[in-house]
């Protein structure tokens, strides 16, 4: 159910969905996507030969316009945006017309049951990140100088000395969102003063290579951050 779930989502563009399916659309041409979405909407809906066929006709022809705007990653994004936006609407459209008025109501109910599923999930994986920003300061530390004892090979003195300093940070973290709660602007010059200030500390810390690993370390999670925020700011269809 999961997979058809997918595969519906990528031919359909449904927006909520769109995150849930990036790995699984990889794996489909547009025609193998459109295949499997009408024939799941040929049972759901019970469509006769003729609107499956229609509904197939419909399907792959903005799961293509689909990929030709995603291999666009040149264009402008707001520009692409738009042109997903417009390319569900008229899909759902071509899709209305071809449905009896009976089946309209089902396809609209199954949309936003689908909607629901997508939020509930979405609303358990937030849960599970509030749980993690619940950690206390030490159990932070504690990670954080773990990960940076085995990539930088830090002896028992530094990483306590790492240790000490990840826990102040982390302490004056949680100090600052407490006093500024929503105030990014104002949580936004503290944190970076907040960061640059632990880094001088760990300077003093590490080794000329250590401090050399480190900021190859720091450039490639910068990276890392980078590449996440620009997939999720990218258009969400199918």
């Amino acid at each position: 159910m999961k997979k058809i779930l997918l595969m519906i989502t990528m031919v359909l563009g449904i927006s909520v969905l769109a995150q849930a399916q990036n790995k699984d659309r990889q794996k489909h041409n547009p025609q193998q996507r459109a295949q499997h979405v009408s024939v799941m909407l040929q049972k759901k809906l019970n469509l006769s030969a003729d609107q499956t066929a229609k509904v197939n006709t419909i399907l792959l022809a903005q799961a293509t316009q689909m990929d030709s705007l995603k291999a666009n990653k040149a264009g402008d994004k707001k520009a692409n945006r738009e042109a997903f936006k417009t390319q569900l609407q008229k899909t759902d459209g071509q899709l209305a017309a071809v449905f009896t008025a009976e089946q309209n109501k089902t396809y609209s109910a199954f949309k936003a049951q689908m909607k629901e599923k997508f939020k509930g999930g979405r609303g358990k994986s937030m849960a599970h990140n509030r749980r993690g920003d619940m950690k206390n300061p030490a159990q932070r530390a504690d990670h954080m100088t773990g990960m940076l004892q085995k990539k930088l090979n830090l002896d028992a003195a530094q990483s306590a000395k790492v240790k000490a300093i990840f826990v102040a940070r982390a302490t004056q973290v949680d100090s600052l969102k407490a006093k500024n709660p929503g105030d990014r602007k104002a949580n936004h010059a503290a944190f970076k003063a907040l960061r640059q200030d632990t880094d001088k500390q760990l300077q003093a810390v590490l080794t000329a290579d250590q401090q050399k690993a480190y900021a190859d370390l720091k450039a490639k999670m910068k990276e890392h951050h980078k590449a996440k925020r620009d997939s999720l700011n990218a258009p969400k269809a199918g």
